[in-house]
């Protein structure tokens, strides 16, 4: 089944894009998600409209994320937790924990902003990378100290 893409979905395709997917996976998940409508010719020209009008949002977007990477790029943080004497943490530091020690700071994320492979569990200066956009990423250092 071939649908439109409303909306940038991981691993399958951008906005305004058509693709190829199972007819289940786009009944049952797409569609009811408002992220893609089954591709027509009426579907595709609204669709050419209305990513005019996406370019310019998107643009802007993007020079704002290139600006907030530019911030965090200067940004060092530093948060303080439990270890022992081989510098192995008693928990770990995950996403939520950057997140509020970014929020001090006066920087605002959303969570799924934060892109962590796994959590941090040793001590040490740590680089975190942050998607801001689509097209730009940016990162931050974690100083991990113990208390």
């Amino acid at each position: 089944m071939e649908v439109i893409l409303l909306e940038h979905v991981d691993g399958l395709g951008r906005r305004g894009q058509v693709v190829k997917v199972r007819p289940g996976y786009a009944r049952n998940f797409l569609m009811p998600r408002r992220l893609a409508l089954q591709a027509s010719l009426g579907v595709k020209r609204l669709v050419q409209q209305e990513a005019r009008k996406f370019e310019v949002t998107d643009l802007r977007a993007r020079t704002d994320a290139s600006a907030m990477a530019e911030k965090l790029a200067a940004v060092e943080m530093t948060i303080a937790v439990k270890a022992d004497e081989d510098g192995k943490l008693y928990g770990s530091v995950g996403p939520l924990e950057i997140l509020h020690a970014l929020n001090q700071q006066g920087i605002e994320l959303g969570r799924k902003q934060v892109v962590l492979d796994h959590p941090i569990k040793t001590l040490g200066t740590h680089e975190v990378p942050v998607r801001l956009h689509l097209d730009v990423r940016g990162s931050v250092k974690v100083n991990v100290v113990q208390e």
